[in-house]
């Protein structure tokens, strides 16, 4: 059955970076080729920098060109990600010692976060990334325009841009988006999913961080978009999925329920 199409695909090549819209992604057992391929890592603490607790990250930029990726910093920096300076130009831009590290088979890191969004000096828990992974969870986050929309009713005066949520497919549902439709990805969870020539499994609803609050280039910091979420559908916003059957995903393709 159709139950949709992708309308946007993004990367982020380097995690908690602004990343790139795309028309076109491949799909890996582990996640999305070249997506959080690298992260900022704090060599002090061996943690993995997030914009969950570090905001600053948003502001630089990371895109693929030529096949590298080209890192971008508000200082002026600009380097390909591997370049030993680039470590030197994080860290001045951090004032911090870090390092733009590779993801690797044996990676095993965590991140900081805390469960009290709004306030970023509430208790910090450790959570770690998937093994071999800079992710938060799971290989791909996908997110309706439907749910947007209805988010935008709920309270227009807010911003719902869809970079503060960082999917990496974005759906229009065969239904459109009225308010009936709103929410619907939730009731795939525990099914799999066609998108394109690849498949994945729908793995739970996405519970929603300090990042949509937070912000970035253009964007400006919301922090009462959590209350919002969290009255609106328990902050809820979108589904991870995990990977069935690798292949590539494009801008257009039709999304199957099985």
């Amino acid at each position: 059955m159709t139950i949709g199409r992708v309308v946007e695909l993004w990367r982020f090549p380097v995690k908690s970076l602004q990343g790139e819209r795309v028309d076109a992604l491949t799909l890996r057992p582990g996640g999305i080729e070249g997506d959080r391929a690298w992260a900022l890592v704090d060599r002090a603490t061996g943690k993995l920098m997030s914009a969950k607790r570090h905001a600053a990250l948003f502001h630089g930029r990371a895109g693929t060109e030529g096949g590298e990726v080209v890192v971008a910093l508000p200082t002026g920096a600009e380097f390909v990600a591997g370049d030993p300076e680039g470590s030197r130009f994080a860290s001045e831009w951090l004032d911090r010692d870090v390092e733009i590290r590779p993801v690797e088979p044996g990676t095993a890191v965590a991140y900081e976060m805390t469960f009290d969004p709004p306030n970023d000096a509430a208790e910090v828990i450790d959570i770690p990334a998937p093994a071999g992974s800079f992710l938060d969870l799971a290989a791909v986050h996908l997110l309706s325009t439907a749910t947007l929309a209805r988010a935008r009713v709920e309270d227009p005066e807010l911003d719902w841009d869809v970079r503060r949520f960082r999917p990496n497919v974005v759906i229009e549902l065969a239904e459109g988006d009225g308010p009936e439709a709103a929410f619907t990805e939730d009731t795939w969870v525990g099914r799999q999913v066609g998108i394109g020539d690849a498949r994945v499994s729908i793995r739970m609803s996405t519970v929603r961080c300090a990042m949509p609050l937070r912000g970035q280039p253009g964007l400006e910091p919301q922090p009462g978009m959590y209350d919002v979420m969290e009255a609106l559908h328990a902050n809820h916003i979108g589904v991870y999925a995990d990977t069935v059957r690798p292949g590539p995903i494009r801008v257009g393709d039709d999304l199957l329920l099985a």
